[in-house]
């Protein structure tokens, strides 16, 4: 078990109504999407000379966002559902039921400390 990818990560089947009521099976952000979003939305040198406007907050917020949702969303093998290369895709379309399942996957998310006392 300790050498599987699905027993790697804490998940969960939730309904999504908006879905015609599909099941869909959430994990908790790899290590490797932890990574990504960092280096996406971290911080550039000349941030304090060219801030970005709201706008632009909120795309990149947004984008930010989609590269942690594509590695959460899983099918019913617990593959996951979409590739990195999806990610301009399901950005074009990233609305507010898929914030609710990222919010949902991060919740998952469960310090050493936390664990420890389950």
């Amino acid at each position: 078990m300790a050498l599987s990818a699905a027993s790697a990560y804490r998940t969960k089947t939730v309904t999504v109504p908006e879905w015609d009521g599909a099941k869909v099976t959430l994990r908790e952000p790899s290590g490797q999407a932890w990574a990504t979003f960092r280096d996406f939305v971290g911080a550039k040198p000349d941030d304090d000379k060219n801030p970005l406007s709201e706008t632009e907050k909120f795309i990149r917020n947004k984008e930010a966002d989609v590269i942690l949702f594509l590695d959460v969303l899983l099918d019913e093998t617990k593959a996951r559902v979409f590739s990195d290369e999806d990610r301009a895709t399901v950005a074009e379309i990233y609305g507010s039921v898929h914030a609710r399942l990222l919010r949902q996957a991060l919740e998952l998310v469960t310090s050493q400390e936390e664990a420890e006392k389950k």
